[in-house]
Protein backbone atom coordinates (compact mmCIF):
# COMPACT_ATOMS: atom_id res chain seq x y z
CA UNK A 1 0.00 0.00 0.00
CA UNK A 2 0.96 3.55 -0.85
CA UNK A 3 2.04 5.54 2.06
CA UNK A 4 -0.82 7.92 3.36
CA UNK A 5 -0.62 11.71 2.90
CA UNK A 6 -0.92 13.96 6.15
CA UNK A 7 -4.05 16.25 6.56
CA UNK A 8 -3.80 19.23 9.31
CA UNK A 9 -6.90 19.83 11.00
CA UNK A 10 -8.23 23.38 10.94
CA UNK A 11 -9.05 24.36 14.75
CA UNK A 12 -12.29 25.91 15.37
CA UNK A 13 -12.81 28.93 17.65
CA UNK A 14 -14.43 28.76 21.08
CA UNK A 15 -16.94 31.82 20.73
CA UNK A 16 -15.69 33.26 17.61
CA UNK A 17 -15.46 31.95 14.34
CA UNK A 18 -12.33 31.31 11.64
CA UNK A 19 -12.06 31.67 7.91
CA UNK A 20 -13.45 29.07 5.59
CA UNK A 21 -10.40 26.68 4.87
CA UNK A 22 -9.71 25.35 0.92
CA UNK A 23 -9.60 21.76 1.73
CA UNK A 24 -7.20 19.10 0.24
CA UNK A 25 -8.08 17.53 -3.46
CA UNK A 26 -9.61 14.02 -3.03
CA UNK A 27 -7.77 12.90 -6.21
CA UNK A 28 -4.15 12.92 -5.13
CA UNK A 29 -5.60 10.62 -2.28
CA UNK A 30 -7.44 7.65 -3.45
CA UNK A 31 -4.39 5.31 -4.12
CA UNK A 32 -3.45 5.70 -0.09
CA UNK A 33 -5.54 7.80 1.79
CA UNK A 34 -4.93 10.20 4.34
CA UNK A 35 -4.32 10.07 7.88
CA UNK A 36 -4.48 12.95 10.63
CA UNK A 37 -1.82 12.52 13.06
CA UNK A 38 -1.88 12.29 16.53
CA UNK A 39 -2.24 14.96 18.05
CA UNK A 40 -5.31 15.52 17.27
CA UNK A 41 -5.68 11.83 15.91
CA UNK A 42 -9.71 11.06 15.90
CA UNK A 43 -10.22 13.24 19.19
CA UNK A 44 -13.40 15.89 18.23
CA UNK A 45 -12.49 16.16 14.83
CA UNK A 46 -14.73 16.46 11.74
CA UNK A 47 -14.56 16.09 7.92
CA UNK A 48 -16.01 18.13 5.14
CA UNK A 49 -16.16 16.12 2.06
CA UNK A 50 -16.89 17.63 -1.07
CA UNK A 51 -17.70 15.67 -4.10
CA UNK A 52 -17.20 17.40 -7.36
CA UNK A 53 -18.53 14.13 -9.40
CA UNK A 54 -21.81 15.37 -10.96
CA UNK A 55 -21.71 11.53 -12.69
CA UNK A 56 -22.66 9.86 -9.19
CA UNK A 57 -21.86 9.09 -5.32
CA UNK A 58 -18.34 8.54 -3.88
CA UNK A 59 -17.43 6.73 -0.57
CA UNK A 60 -15.52 8.24 2.29
CA UNK A 61 -14.44 5.47 4.44
CA UNK A 62 -13.47 6.61 8.39
CA UNK A 63 -11.13 3.65 9.40
CA UNK A 64 -11.98 1.88 12.13
CA UNK A 65 -8.88 1.03 15.10
CA UNK A 66 -6.72 -1.16 14.08
CA UNK A 67 -8.09 -1.60 10.20
CA UNK A 68 -5.94 -1.80 7.34
CA UNK A 69 -2.02 -0.38 7.41
CA UNK A 70 0.15 2.17 9.60
CA UNK A 71 0.05 5.62 7.65
CA UNK A 72 4.04 5.13 6.70
CA UNK A 73 2.55 1.60 4.56
CA UNK A 74 3.39 -0.99 7.51
CA UNK A 75 1.45 -3.66 9.23
CA UNK A 76 -0.89 -2.54 11.58
CA UNK A 77 -0.24 -3.92 14.96
CA UNK A 78 -3.92 -4.50 16.46
CA UNK A 79 -7.23 -2.52 17.60
CA UNK A 80 -6.24 -0.16 20.66
CA UNK A 81 -9.54 0.11 21.94
CA UNK A 82 -12.68 -2.24 22.37
CA UNK A 83 -15.60 0.23 20.24
CA UNK A 84 -12.76 -0.14 17.47
CA UNK A 85 -14.74 -3.40 16.72
CA UNK A 86 -17.88 -1.77 15.74
CA UNK A 87 -16.13 -1.00 12.50
CA UNK A 88 -15.47 1.42 9.81
CA UNK A 89 -18.00 4.13 9.18
CA UNK A 90 -18.44 4.37 5.23
CA UNK A 91 -20.28 7.33 4.15
CA UNK A 92 -22.14 7.97 0.73
CA UNK A 93 -21.13 11.63 -0.62
CA UNK A 94 -23.52 12.43 -3.05
CA UNK A 95 -22.99 13.94 -6.52
CA UNK A 96 -22.07 17.23 -6.45
CA UNK A 97 -22.83 18.05 -2.92
CA UNK A 98 -20.65 18.12 0.25
CA UNK A 99 -21.09 15.88 3.52
CA UNK A 100 -19.75 16.23 7.20
CA UNK A 101 -18.47 13.37 8.84
CA UNK A 102 -18.52 13.54 12.51
CA UNK A 103 -17.40 14.47 15.29
CA UNK A 104 -15.61 11.26 15.40
CA UNK A 105 -14.11 10.05 18.49
CA UNK A 106 -10.85 8.71 19.57
CA UNK A 107 -12.14 4.84 21.08
CA UNK A 108 -13.66 3.71 17.63
CA UNK A 109 -11.36 5.32 15.47
CA UNK A 110 -8.07 5.84 17.08
CA UNK A 111 -5.08 3.51 15.34
CA UNK A 112 -2.28 2.35 16.98
CA UNK A 113 0.22 5.26 16.51
CA UNK A 114 -2.91 7.46 17.88
CA UNK A 115 -3.74 8.69 13.94
CA UNK A 116 -6.97 8.81 12.28
CA UNK A 117 -7.53 7.00 8.85
CA UNK A 118 -9.45 8.17 5.83
CA UNK A 119 -10.16 6.30 2.03
CA UNK A 120 -12.15 7.66 -0.74
CA UNK A 121 -13.47 5.02 -3.45
CA UNK A 122 -11.92 5.37 -6.34
CA UNK A 123 -12.33 7.75 -9.20
CA UNK A 124 -13.78 10.37 -5.84
CA UNK A 125 -13.08 13.89 -7.02
CA UNK A 126 -13.60 17.04 -5.04
CA UNK A 127 -11.63 18.40 -1.70
CA UNK A 128 -11.58 16.83 2.18
CA UNK A 129 -11.17 19.72 4.90
CA UNK A 130 -10.78 18.41 8.46
CA UNK A 131 -11.51 20.27 11.65
CA UNK A 132 -11.02 19.62 15.11
CA UNK A 133 -13.19 21.40 17.75
CA UNK A 134 -11.07 23.15 20.83
CA UNK A 135 -10.49 21.30 23.94
CA UNK A 136 -9.11 22.27 26.95
CA UNK A 137 -7.33 20.95 29.97
CA UNK A 138 -9.63 19.87 33.39
CA UNK A 139 -9.83 23.23 35.43
CA UNK A 140 -7.46 23.38 38.36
Amino acid sequence: MTARTALTPSMLSQDGSIADPAGTSIAGLVAGGAYVADPPGPNKTFLRVANSDSGGPHTVTVRAGGNGNTAAGAANPGVPFTQATVGDLAESVAASSTAWVGPLTTDRFCQADGALYIDFSSGFTGTVTVFQEPYFGIPG
